[in-house]
């Protein structure tokens, strides 16, 4: 099972490359709106999550506290996966 930090890792370089961002611009404290990730991006970014982890968060109860940053979807991908 993957920790919070590989979480964390699959997701600053989804997010780079969906919202073509230098990698390193893209920090765990960054909120995905800081990002540019719009409702099409962030579907495409819970493609991904799935594709890579199985699981499917568009229905999943998502709030905007897990959409704060990227530490906090991370967390929340963490716990669905337990």
């Amino acid at each position: 099972m993957p920790d919070l930090r590989s979480i964390e890792t699959f997701l600053r370089r989804q997010i780079a490359v969906i919202g073509r961002l230098p990698e390193e611009k893209v920090t765990p404290e960054s909120s995905l709106e800081m990002c540019g990730i719009n409702s099409m991006a962030f579907v495409e970014l819970l493609i991904a999550v799935e594709n890579e982890y199985g699981i499917k968060l568009i229905n999943g109860g998502l709030t905007g506290a897990d959409l704060s940053s990227i530490t906090a979807l991370a967390a929340r991908i963490n716990s669905a996966l337990k």
